[in-house]
């Protein structure tokens, strides 16, 4: 969809403690070929205190102090998310909403879509502001925190490992550090089993599953007949007709793009991702910063972008491209060109509302 007038107002992440892979493969945690075929540098673990609401709020707080938005303003609430959350029945976007806009009319809404839950918060914001009169705004976040026994964050999936962390994005009117230029996210059931596998629906959340492994799923709808090689040509033709369609949309051409923002996975899954579809280069995206990171869930694209912007290594009339995927499957992307170098380059302390409850 094209968008006018709709633009980032402000973004922040919360990004958890520093841990080196190095450290996961010395002590047996992290498989050593693996991990040489990954290239990661590090991954971000939360510690006992924090947990994904309460950095999602802290993240929404900074992302609202910088945007210089009235909380008044604030018209929707979308926190995506993609494991447990803290507490069973618990509402993440209500709990932010009211850690950050206080008592307030906007809709608060829970986004799924697995790793591409920001990206499907990013677009239904969007379409919240674009659709209701000047001066609307949305806040968008994202929150995980993947912890032993339900999560190896090193072995839950090949090529990903799973990092701790929260996001924080302001959409409004009339200015802001980048304006939406178009944004899409589109889905493709097809292979939807390919995480599922045929494990069993069960009543409640199984221990003895934990901790999560999707990598028998996989064999299991491989298994079926299914061959590897067609899953992969069908989700790179799924994601690069979501990039091509917002890249029209916006009438922006791929060698216009100044940087693209890919999910923080392994230097062999980045490739594919990039390759694969548009040919775009490494020094193009943000790699270097991803491999430090690792896989905040559905909060690459917010926080990748949030780099960017804290480091000054975009400018005014700059193409930055989001671009996402979720198992299931679903894909997003979103163009958008850079306004203005914003006055809160620099890390965010936003470690303040951490774990409050």
């Amino acid at each position: 969809m094209k968008w006018h007038d709709v633009y980032v107002a402000g973004t922040a992440s919360y990004l958890c403690a520093e841990q080196k892979v190095a450290e996961a493969v010395a002590d047996g945690r992290y498989d050593a070929a693996e991990a040489e075929t990954d290239d990661l540098v590090a991954v971000r673990v939360a510690g006992p205190d924090e947990f994904p609401p309460g950095m999602a709020a802290a993240a929404a707080a900074e992302a609202m102090r910088r945007s210089g938005v009235a909380p008044a303003d604030v018209v929707l609430v979308a926190a995506a998310s993609v494991g447990f959350q803290g507490l069973d029945l618990s509402t993440p976007a209500s709990y932010i909403q009211g850690k950050v806009l206080g008592r307030h009319g906007a809709s608060a809404v829970t986004v799924g879509q697995a790793s591409n839950g920001g990206m499907a918060a990013l677009d239904l914001a969007a379409a919240y502001v674009a659709s209701r009169p000047a001066p609307a705004a949305a806040l968008v976040t994202t929150g995980d925190k993947f912890a032993l026994p339900q999560f190896d964050r090193y072995r839950t999936d090949s090529g990903i490992v799973l990092s701790d962390g929260a996001t924080g994005l302001v959409l409004g009117r009339g200015r802001g550090v980048a304006r939406l230029e178009a944004s899409n996210v589109i889905s493709d059931a097809a292979h939807e089993g390919f995480w599922r596998g045929d494990t069993p629906w069960t009543d409640h959340s199984d221990p003895a599953h934990w901790p999560v492994n999707l990598l028998p799923r996989k064999e299991q709808y491989l298994a079926q007949g299914v061959d590897l090689m067609a899953v992969m040509i069908n989700l790179d033709k799924r994601q690069q007709e979501c990039v091509d369609l917002t890249l029209d949309e916006a009438g922006t051409r791929i060698e216009d793009v100044a940087r693209f923002v890919y999910p923080n996975v392994g230097s062999k899954l980045f490739d594919w991702e990039l390759m694969a579809s548009l040919g775009i280069d490494r020094s193009r995206t943000t790699w270097d910063w991803g491999r430090e990171v690792g896989h905040l869930g559905g909060g690459d694209q917010i926080a990748g972008l949030n780099h960017l912007l804290e480091t000054r290594a975009v400018n005014p009339g700059d193409k930055v491209v989001l671009v996402g995927t979720g198992g299931g499957w679903s894909f997003g992307c979103a163009v958008l060109e850079i306004q203005e170098t914003p006055d809160w380059t620099g890390p965010a302390d936003v470690t303040e509302a951490n774990g409050a409850r």
